[in-house]
């Protein structure tokens, strides 16, 4: 049986903004104009949280690494 990672976290937090760095945010705001949107955010462990984005076709993935570069494609597996 597999276990929750997330421990009742919510993809999504609520105060996401105050997660991230300002190249993450600024990376961000810039792709939502062509239909990319936040999926959730990887936080276990991690220094600094990393965005994990969808794009408008709904598969498309990519990551946005602490300095505000893109990755598309990234090898992470996702639940559902």
């Amino acid at each position: 049986m597999d276990s929750e990672k997330r421990m009742g976290l919510p993809p999504i937090p609520a105060n996401y903004r105050k997660l991230l760095t300002v190249a993450q945010m600024v990376a961000l705001r810039s792709i939502e104009g062509y239909g990319w949107s936040l999926h959730f955010v990887r936080r276990e462990g991690l220094a600094v949280p990393i965005p994990v984005i969808k794009g408008a076709d709904g598969v498309a993935l990519g990551m946005i690494d602490e300095d505000g570069n893109i990755k598309m494609n990234p090898e992470i597996s996702i639940r559902d």
